[in-house]
């Protein structure tokens, strides 16, 4: 008879090994968030409920998408603020001009 604890472990180790990545079995990012937001036909919902439970990689994928959600950033990327803009220009136009200094 197996331990309970033995089990435990083994099927923890398992399960880690066959959800460490994400899989042909895996739905997409993009319907992972389609299900986040609720946008998914009740069918394809549930089934990807159900994958949700059994693998830890998508689990944890899903939060990660829906807090850095691609689709939010319509516009492009963020903008850079003025200060490490103009920085950034005075550092890459001493370059470009052959004239780094060493400090």
């Amino acid at each position: 008879m197996v331990s309970a604890r033995l089990w435990l472990r083994t099927s923890m180790y398992t399960r880690a090994a066959v959800c460490a990545r994400k899989t042909a079995a895996c739905p997409a990012s993009a319907t992972l968030l389609s299900y986040a937001s609720g946008n998914l036909p009740a069918e394809v919902a549930k089934g990807v409920r159900e994958h949700l439970e059994v693998c830890d990689f998508c689990s944890a994928e899903l939060p990660l998408l829906a807090h850095h959600n691609p689709a939010s950033a319509v516009n492009g990327p963020p903008e850079m603020p003025m200060d490490l803009r103009i920085l950034a220009e005075s550092i890459l136009s001493q370059y470009t001009k052959g004239t780094k200094k060493t400090t």
